[in-house]
């Protein structure tokens, strides 16, 4: 199975249970990985890369933001 590396999981919409240690430890991941590609497209001065890697960034804060987990 191919993967689209060029869609980004920029959704900030639950993707566990409400408030569990899951849902945070998946914003994290999310907001982690958005964070390594905004910096690779800045690195290599790939815009598209840098706003995508902000938006999941951003996405993956709004859930950590939102859960009670932690």
């Amino acid at each position: 199975m191919a993967h689209d590396t060029d869609r980004p999981d920029d959704s900030a919409a639950r993707k566990h249970d409400r408030n569990s240690v899951a849902e945070e430890t998946s914003a994290t991941g999310q907001r982690v990985k958005g964070a390594i590609k905004e910096a690779v497209g800045d690195l290599t001065d790939d815009k598209a890369t840098e706003d995508k890697g902000a938006r999941e960034n951003a996405a993956g804060k709004d859930r950590q933001r939102r859960n009670d987990a932690v």
